[in-house]
């Protein structure tokens, strides 16, 4: 049995109701949704009690035992007293906690472990015997869940090795109470090499740290000729690139820095350089392999990962004019297994916790909101998806721009008016339903979510359609009043691109390159982060190519008529025109307007005229679907 088993087995009643207060959020697990799924269970997350009263009435109440699913109510707070009486006490009262699923481990401590702990959490308690204290439990989990002895750490490379390790196992930073228990061990032996912890607070900080040292090496290392290098080695040498292990991560973590001096490098340092005047080699996945993935049996994580990847692949193809048919077929038969995926799992997305990082775009005030220490600039670039993003990666990174990465989903249909608003307004769409179809409210959304917040309208600036003038730091909102501490901007040349492309992505790729030589994103972000605010990247929704499956011709029975999307006020018009059309999906979320019904355009077609190459968005492709979220470090 495994962590996720041991929770769905106190729902093992058919056709009982659960009242559940999961204050960790347990239940918003997605491998826990899908065993619930199996053992025909129904999460209702209780907000507002006449959606539960229909929801309760309609599939619950009357039904037979053996008719209807389990439902659970997960509430809000511990408030049991949220739930009508009549249902109240009929139902099976269930608290979740760590107390319960680890009860000899400080509930402190699980409280500030990252969920991919929990698994050889729950293996190691199977082993304990009796109740841990604070420091033993933190003493238990260094030991044998992060595979850490703080005795080994007695200097900054033994640290920065273990980070190393540990990052090969995790993906999420080491809790802070695990951290301040090493640095009370180094600081009771007294080794002064606290300060490369900070390696342990992100797999990003760690390369920035590594490649940091990496540029102080190679500088040093080109000011001697081979025949010095002996005798000069105390004045370059950096300690961490003498050890074996850490060099075996150069071709992994290392940006690599160009050279021109003519030196004969060591073998083992040619992954972290690049020769001036010669090509350079692109290092590519294996193609071949790439798309031969069991796609079927990906999760959120992987189709998130997948989704950059891909980025990588098309941003170099496009660099080298190489896109071809061929390739984008492969990406068509991905997307279809993608589109299966979404019809299936995307509504439970909006179940998932903001934290440690958000999943969808209207979690990212909320995120920031939970991690804002100074003052926050939120840039969303309207339209950028992956592809667009790794080039604009690259070329910030030339100018000692850093990144930590992550993504998320934007709202399905995937337009402006949908996506956009949702980031700003911290809702989802059916919140915002009197303007889901102009992005007129932007601004006011923007401000009353920072407001309930804490913060007063002096405090925040907003503002949109930059990056088509010349950069001007002084007409930027966020110079109006030194008061501001947040701000929101729209930097929507991507979007003004797509629309524009006569030749499909190439055209939107090859104006990027000429709008980013103008270093109008550079020089804002430069401007923002020397004003002290943290710097934060999104999209509201990507961009495909796509291609023209002909015109639906309606009249005044469709309310929008979008190249990828069309909505419709009636469901039974859009039923009856989706089943007249082929390559069509109908698309119901219970997030959406009651009077909102979508059609969208298969994979990556449009309803435009037949065959016709455009770059568009407003469907469910994977280059809409998922776009970057990216924290800009200096």
């Amino acid at each position: 049995m495994n962590w996720q088993e041991k929770i769905v087995n106190l729902f093992s009643m058919k056709g009982a109701i659960y009242v559940v207060s999961d204050d960790y959020s347990f239940l918003n697990n997605e491998s826990i949704h899908a065993l619930l799924e199996q053992q025909n269970c129904r999460i209702h997350f209780y907000d507002d009690p006449i959606k539960f009263r229909s929801l309760y009435e309609t599939t619950f109440r009357y039904l037979e035992k053996e008719q209807r699913s389990a439902l659970i109510v997960v509430l809000p707070d511990h408030q049991f007293n949220h739930i009508p009486y009549d249902v109240y006490v009929n139902a099976n009262r269930i608290t979740l906690s760590f107390e319960s699923l680890f009860p000899n481990f400080d509930g402190s401590v699980i409280a500030q472990c990252p969920i991919e702990y929990y698994q050889s959490l729950f293996d190691v308690h199977k082993n304990c015997l009796q109740k841990l204290s604070v420091n033993e439990t933190a003493d238990l989990i260094l030991r044998e869940v992060c595979m850490l002895d703080a005795a080994v750490l007695v200097s900054d490379v033994s640290v920065v090795k273990a980070a190393l390790e540990y990052f090969e196992r995790f993906q999420e930073a080491l809790p802070d109470i695990l951290l301040d228990r090493i640095l009370q061990y180094m600081i009771s032996r007294r080794i002064v090499a606290t300060h490369t912890l900070e390696c342990f607070t992100s797999k990003e900080n760690l390369h920035r740290f590594l490649n940091d040292q990496w540029r102080s090496y190679i500088q040093g290392y080109v000011h001697f000729t081979s025949e010095q290098l002996a005798e000069s080695k105390g004045y370059y040498s950096s300690m961490y690139f003498d050890d074996p292990f850490i060099r075996n991560f150069i071709g992994e973590i290392i940006q690599p820095i160009e050279v021109t001096q003519e030196i004969k490098y060591e073998q083992w340092m040619l992954p972290g350089i690049l020769k001036k005047n010669l090509v350079k080699k692109e290092k590519l996945m294996d193609l071949d392999n790439f798309f031969e993935r069991d796609f079927s049996a990906f999760d959120r994580v992987e189709w998130a990962k997948f989704a950059s990847e891909l980025g990588i692949i098309q941003s170099s193809l496009l660099m080298k004019s190489q896109l071809n048919r061929e390739f984008q077929e492969k990406i068509e038969k991905a997307n279809k297994t993608f589109e299966q995926w979404m019809l299936k799992k995307y509504q439970q997305l909006r179940t998932l916790p903001v934290l440690p990082k958000p999943k969808m775009v209207h979690q990212i005030p909320h995120y920031l909101a939970k991690k804002i220490e100074k003052k926050v600039a939120l840039i969303v670039l309207d339209g950028m998806n992956f592809t667009q993003w790794h080039y604009i990666k690259e070329s910030l990174t030339k100018k000692c721009w850093s990144f930590e990465e992550d993504s998320v989903f934007a709202w399905v249909p995937s337009v402006t008016s949908v996506s956009r608003q949702s980031i700003f307004s911290g809702l989802e769409p059916l919140r915002f339903a009197d303007t889901i179809g102009s992005t007129r409210k932007e601004k006011a959304l923007w401000t009353a979510f920072w407001r309930r917040e804490g913060y007063s309208d002096n405090n925040i600036a907003f503002e949109k359609s930059l990056g088509l003038k010349a950069y001007d730091k002084d007409s930027l909102a966020y110079r109006y009043s030194p008061a501001i501490r947040i701000y929101g901007a729209v930097v929507d040349v991507i979007d003004q691109f797509m629309h524009g492309a006569t030749q499909g992505s190439q055209t939107v790729f090859s104006e990027l390159q000429t709008w980013m030589n103008s270093n109008f994103l550079h020089n804002m972000l430069t401007d923002l982060v020397e004003e002290g605010f943290e710097v934060y990247l999104t999209s509201d929704h990507g961009n495909v190519e796509c291609f023209g499956i002909g015109r639906i011709q309606e009249g005044v029975t469709v309310e929008s008529k979008g190249e990828r999307v069309r909505i419709y006020n009636s469901s039974n018009i859009r039923n009856q025109t989706a089943s007249e059309h082929d390559e069509t999906i109908s698309w119901d979320d219970t997030s959406l307007p009651s009077n909102y019904h979508v059609l969208l355009a298969e994979n990556n077609r449009a309803f435009v005229p037949k065959n016709d190459k455009i770059v568009t968005h407003g469907g469910i492709h994977i280059e809409e679907i998922i776009v970057p979220f990216v924290k800009v470090n200096r």
